[in-house]
């Protein structure tokens, strides 16, 4: 994790940022340590956000795909992950299809099952690498989030998901909604 200095997104971001809920809106990044609880539990580790909202709520992790989009071997998308029905997690993600193994492209494609879950169900070998985590106001994420006494402010992270000695799987910003609870 880098902890010295607040990390840049990758140009690659762009094109899916700016037709997104978030738009324009940047983070405003902060280290681990005031990342309060339990948006801490939840978002500062090393591996997936699937399991780890799997874990806290109990049960399993459905996904809902707002906007996607391929260019390339780069695919883009723009979802929202959710617990007993409700929404649990934003996410932009950045796809390298090229880094996944054959098999495993056609369900990443059919935007039904998270990408951690993908991954941790098919035993390939990756790693997560946070590489900052931050804040967005509420009412930038108010159409994905209906607005809560939970705070005016949400937590998020910016993680890669790395494979072998530095092949970029995935580039993904994660926020959660304003007031994460168990069900």
């Amino acid at each position: 994790m880098k902890a010295t200095q607040s990390p840049v997104l990758p140009a690659e971001l762009r094109p899916i940022l700016a037709s997104s809920h978030l738009g324009e809106v940047p983070p405003a990044w902060l280290p681990a340590a005031e990342v309060p609880a339990p948006f801490y539990q939840l978002l500062v580790h090393d591996h997936d956000m699937s399991s780890e909202l799997a874990g806290f709520h109990g049960g399993p992790i459905t996904l809902t795909v707002l906007h996607s989009r391929q260019a390339g071997e780069t695919y883009f998308r723009e979802v929202t992950l959710h617990a007993a029905g409700a929404p649990i997690e934003y996410g932009l993600i950045e796809i390298q299809l090229d880094a996944f193994p054959a098999a495993l492209r056609p369900l990443i494609l059919a935007e039904e099952i998270p990408l951690g879950v993908i991954l941790n169900d098919s035993g390939l070998a990756y790693r997560s690498e946070p590489q900052g985590f931050f804040t967005v106001p509420a009412d930038a994420l108010l159409a994905v989030f209906p607005q809560s006494s939970g705070g005016e402010i949400l937590f998020g992270r910016y993680n890669h998901l790395v494979c072998g000695e530095n092949t970029c799987l995935a580039r993904i910003l994660e926020i959660l909604p304003p007031a994460h609870s168990k069900p």
